[in-house]
């Protein structure tokens, strides 16, 4: 009796922790990164590569636990990505990637911007986004965008869950700057010295860059593009001075005419045309991306009476959809095996009760199995539910047998010959660990 209790005891925290699994569509384990990229603007990809890429290259291939490495350089920039083994802690990496190239920066050539470091693949990483919508109003894609982010992208983000919200589409804000070309003749000025004045006022809260390019022959103009932590702080040029070859001190107000617009489009995308932006939502790494997915759809209809006419949301993605075909299925075939299973074990016995017997072990097994999953944290997705379905058939075989032997024969010693043969399924598929890294992280919850 004491058993029993014991059991149903454990069977209720299974369903307890069964809705907390994290349930996603695909394994977030992934090969962790290191990427490194620069910008050389003005350069061809030549001599990108032979001034840039190749030294870092050949710098950071020396460091240990460098699975594979690669490289990339294109006009006016290039990027290296590093490989690390399993082994290796990512953060320790990146701390080493970032000495290296400070030791190497003051022999890269002028003109390279400093390199800019990020990490992959490792696993405190989110996974991709869960879900994608697509926002579309008669309205200019940066009003759209503003709209969203002021009101709905709050709301989202009470949801619990919820690890980053992305909204993009509209072009970016720049100022722009004008200047004479003459004027600047008068004042000694150079565009170079003003670039410069530029770059140093600007601040790590207030970072820019900027690029001249010449509209015609009698108008030149500079291109900042700025990001800063305070979306109301705007760029002053009187706070800027710029020194002249004689070096004297001009505020940069005096010799630019600067504006605040919207960058010029490299593409349109409409719809029914409509300008549209993108809505993209990532999922915290233990998250039920199908629990989350029903929850932001809700949220978002719920919205549709407090929209603005002629906003229209459209979803373009969404994984909760092929992880909810998938675990139908799942559960459709599951199903189907262990009714036709039961079915014949009550033609053959003619026991209702041996069938119910069954039917509670096979429940309890799982139920079971859900502590497990959630203490080793096991991910419910498509490789992981695969290894459920297969498991259930050697469940069910191992509780038939396990049972017959007690009831008809009253004793145990088929125990010994069921967890032969169940180790040796386990060890028929323990091949996996001594796979390619990339497929093992894939088939690990598998």
């Amino acid at each position: 009796m004491r058993v029993i209790l014991v059991f149903v005891c454990l069977s209720l925290l299974g369903l307890f922790l069964a809705p907390r699994l994290p349930v996603k569509l695909n394994p977030s384990r992934r090969t962790p990164e290191v990427h490194v990229s620069f910008n050389m603007y003005g350069q061809s990809a030549r001599v990108v590569e032979s001034e840039v890429t190749s030294k870092l290259e050949a710098l950071l291939s020396r460091m240990k636990g460098v699975k594979e490495i690669g490289s990339y350089s294109s006009n006016g920039w290039g990027s290296v990505s590093v490989q690390l083994s399993e082994h290796i802690n990512p953060d320790y990496a990146r701390f080493e990637v970032s000495t290296i190239i400070r030791q190497a920066w003051p022999s890269l050539p002028p003109g390279v911007s400093y390199p800019h470091i990020s990490l992959s693949g490792t696993e405190e990483e989110t996974d991709f986004p869960f879900l994608r919508y697509t926002v579309n109003a008669p309205f200019s894609p940066i009003q759209i965008q503003e709209y969203i982010n002021d009101n709905l992208k709050p709301k989202i983000a009470e949801i619990q869950g919820i690890d980053r919200i992305d909204v993009a589409g509209a072009s970016r804000m720049i100022y722009r700057l004008e200047y004479d070309y003459e004027q600047l003749q008068n004042f000694r000025v150079s565009v170079g010295d003003i670039r410069t004045a530029i770059q140093s006022c600007l601040t790590k809260e207030f970072f820019g860059t900027g690029r001249i390019t010449e509209a015609n022959n009698d108008e030149q103009w500079i291109r900042i593009a700025l990001v800063s932590q305070d979306r109301n702080q705007a760029f002053d040029p009187a706070l800027i001075q710029v020194k002249n070859g004689d070096g004297v001190i001009i505020p940069l107000n005096r010799i630019v005419k600067t504006s605040y617009e919207e960058e010029e489009a490299s593409s349109y995308f409409r719809i029914n045309g409509l300008n549209s932006i993108y809505l993209s939502i990532t999922a915290e790494d233990d998250a039920n991306q199908l629990t989350l997915s029903r929850q932001i759809q809700r949220l978002l209809e719920s919205q549709e009476e407090n929209l603005p006419a002629g906003y229209e949301f459209h979803l373009t993605y969404d994984a909760g959809e092929y992880i909810e075909a998938e675990m139908n299925k799942i559960y459709f075939r599951s199903g189907l095996t262990v009714l036709i299973l039961l079915a014949f074990i009550f033609l053959f016995y003619r026991n209702p009760r041996y069938s119910l017997l069954i039917l509670f072990s096979l429940l309890t097994t799982l139920l079971v199995s859900v502590i497990f999953f959630y203490l080793f944290k096991i991910e419910m997705q498509l490789f992981s539910l695969a290894g459920l379905t297969i498991s259930l058939t050697l469940i069910i075989d191992n509780i038939i047998v396990m049972s017959d032997q007690m009831l008809r024969r009253g004793n145990k010693k088929a125990f010994l010959a069921i967890l032969t043969a169940t180790l040796t399924s386990i060890g028929s598929l323990a091949v996996i660990l001594f796979m390619d890294e990339a497929i093992r992280r894939n088939l690990q919850d598998f």
